[in-house]
This record gives C-alpha cells, structure tokens and sequence, in this order.
C-alpha cells in the first residue's frame, strides 16, 4: 500500500474504532504474520477511541512499517496526555492502555510545539507478540510490566495546576477521612464508564428521547470535569497511596463559592441517572459497593458545607 495510503482521517464518531481497524488490516495485508495484524487492530481501536472520546474533534490515525516494526499513530487536537491510573482486574475500562503495553515493544506520547494537539503511538514487532503479552508468562504479563513502571507513573505524578484566575478557597477544605482506597478504584472505574458510555450514545446520537439526551450531556459533562483531564490533586494523592500500599487515605478538597449548589445539582442529576440505567436506558448499572461509597462523599461535602464536621468511612476497606 502507498504510503499516502496509509494515513487516514477519522470523524469523532462512535464507528471510528471499527474503520481503523479494517484500515490497519488492509494497510498490513501481505506485510507482517496475521497475529502481528491482530495485535495491531486492537491497539489501533482503542488508541482511536480514546482520543474520539477525549479530544472531542477527528483524529487523523497512520500506520507504517519500518525496520521490523509496525507503528501506529493516533494525532488529535486536544494537548492533554493520556493518563495512569490504578485499575482493578474486573474494570471495564482503562485497560486501553494496559492492552497496549502489553502488546507493544514501545508506545508515548508526543505533545505538538505548537500546543495544537498530541500524538500517541504504539510500535509492535513484526515477528509476534511483545514480551509480556496475553498467553505467555502464565497471562500475568500486563500487571508485570504495570508493575515495572509504577515507580516512574508515580514519580511523574504532577496535581492539575489551578486555572490562571481561579478564585481563593472559601473556608475550611471539605475533608475526606479515612477514604477506601480500593473502593474508590472501583467508582473510578464506573464513573468512567458511565462517561464513556454517555459519550458514544452521543456521537452516535442514539439516546431515546430529549430528556434523557440532556441529562446524559449534562451528567457527561461533570464527569469528564472530574475524570476527562489531568489529575487533580486529590486523585494524585489516592494514586500514591495506593502505589505505597495503603488501604485507606485522608482527602482534601478546597472549598468554593457556590459549592453546596453544585453538589446538590450532582446528587440530583446522578440519581436522575441511576433511575434511567434501571429503566435499561444505559447498560452501566452503579453497583452496590460503589453506590454507598458514592452517597457517603456526597454526604460528606453537604454536611460539612453547611457547616458539619468530618465523619470519617465507617465501612469496609475493600
């Protein structure tokens, strides 16, 4: 294949995974041995999905051939890397690029000198899978070459810096004491999730009706305020606390103008989507672990906003 080709452009749409992986398959078709292809299409979906969902915008995905290896790049307009966060083994989300670094020889990310947006790219051998791949080593491949780069993930761990002109905090910082660690891996994980799930039904403009078209952008909104970006501080510190294997940690966060309105207005809109995913409007139901840990932080902020003080988790740290 030409190596013009090779390159093609991608709408933000929720079909996009599926077209870049029939353009790898026929850009590698004689080149490289089938598995190599299949390796390729997975890390090709997801690195396409990940940046249809994130960056908002078409993303232009390149696949070469070169010194015996196949290279995959994705470029999009947004500047904001991908970022690590700790996974359980039962998310269905975030494994992206677990999956990548597990088939992989190399991946990164390239941030553009002109701030106009990133490329993340992955590299495989052509001669089979990566070390560490699914199927050799006992399958405990990916969480060994996880485990390899902790040390750098948590060294690199930089807090969202605050916006230019963001306003002084208003009091006391609402406190989170005793927070569940892994608990809270796992409503990371739902919330995001929930949002994935919010951003494809848009794209593919499929929710059932108005209402609960709004409520979806809505809601999908305030979750990628809190999981689409960098890490805030918060979410920094619970990454290294489970780094250093801590069970619990206390949180805090600055406490601002208008802060009990917008927890009220999530209680309110979260509840509004729990009752739509039980009507079988969305597929991610909120489990029951989740679901407690999710009403005591709500809990926990209202009532210290009007004035309470700090309760701290009273349930199991799991």
């Amino acid at each position: 294949m030409p190596d013009a080709d090779r390159a093609l452009r991608l709408p933000a749409e929720a079909g996009s995974a599926t077209r870049a992986r029939h353009h790898v398959r026929r850009a590698l078709a004689g080149t490289v041995p089938g598995d190599v292809v299949t390796d390729a299409e997975l890390c090709a979906s997801e690195l396409v999905t990940n940046a249809v969902l994130h960056a908002r915008g078409a993303v232009d995905l390149l696949v070469a051939v070169t010194g015996g290896r196949v290279r995959l790049e994705v470029a999009d307009s947004s500047p904001v890397e991908p970022q690590w966060v700790p996974r359980s083994l039962t998310a269905t989300t975030g494994r992206g690029l677990r999956l990548i670094t597990a088939l992989s020889t190399a991946r990164g990310t390239d941030v553009h000198r002109d701030g106009t947006g990133k490329t993340v790219w992955c590299e495989l051998s052509t001669t089979g899978s990566a070390p560490g791949a699914p199927g050799e080593g006992g399958g405990d491949g990916v969480d060994s070459l996880m485990a390899a780069e902790w040390a750098s993930v948590v060294a690199d761990l930089a807090p969202e810096p605050a916006p230019a002109g963001e306003p002084p905090a208003q009091g006391p910082p609402v406190r989170l004491l005793r927070y569940p660690l892994r608990r809270g891996v796992r409503l990371r994980e739902h919330r995001e999730a929930v949002l994935r799930e919010l951003q494809l039904l848009g794209l593919a403009d499929a929710f059932p009706d108005a209402p609960t078209a709004e409520l979806g952008g809505d809601v999908a909104d305030l979750l990628d305020a809190e999981y689409g970006g960098h890490l805030n501080a918060a979410e920094a510190r619970k990454m290294a606390a489970l780094a250093r294997g801590l069970e619990c940690v206390d949180l805090e966060y600055p406490r601002r103008a208008d802060h009990l309105r917008l927890v009220l207005h999530w209680r309110a809109r979260l509840a509004e989507l729990q009752r739509a995913a039980r009507a079988g409007l969305l597929t991610a139901v909120e489990p029951r672990d989740v679901a407690e840990l999710a009403r005591w932080i709500v809990d926990e902020f209202e009532r210290q906003l009007r004035g309470g003080d700090p309760s701290p988790w009273a349930g199991p740290l799991d």
